[in-house]
């Protein structure tokens, strides 16, 4: 008799388990939109560097902390744009920043970046 019991539980159980599942791949694996129009210094790329670089590669940042690299606004990354997009892409030759962080800056933002200095990184 208890072992028709367990029988029944775990057949409720697997029951209610299985028809939990939310087997829909165009959810589960949709990856989060990238809007990569109109991709301008001042609109996209600037802030990609506010939230991701300016802590140690800032103007408030003395230049031990930030390897010297400066990325606080046009010039400074128009001028190091090789060098900082090398390193948030982790590409080989590079020092993979965010320095001390596990993975990359997001990819959206490598994206943004990408796009901006393939069009010859323009001041707008």
């Amino acid at each position: 008799m208890k072992l028709l019991l367990y029988l029944i539980l775990l057949f409720i159980i697997s029951i209610t388990c299985s028809t939990c599942l939310y087997n829909k791949e165009d959810i589960l694996y949709a990856e989060k939109s990238c809007d990569t129009t109109n991709i301008t210094f001042s609109g996209k790329v600037a802030p990609v560097f506010a939230r991701n670089c300016l802590v140690c590669h800032g103007n408030a940042v003395s230049p031990p902390d930030g390897g010297g690299l400066r990325l606080q606004d046009y010039p400074d990354v128009k001028a190091n744009i090789i060098r900082a997009y090398g390193s948030m892409s982790h590409q080989p030759g590079f020092v993979p920043m965010p320095l001390g962080m596990s993975g990359t800056i997001d990819s959206c933002d490598i994206k943004i970046v990408r796009i901006w200095m393939n069009a010859g990184a323009p001041d707008n």
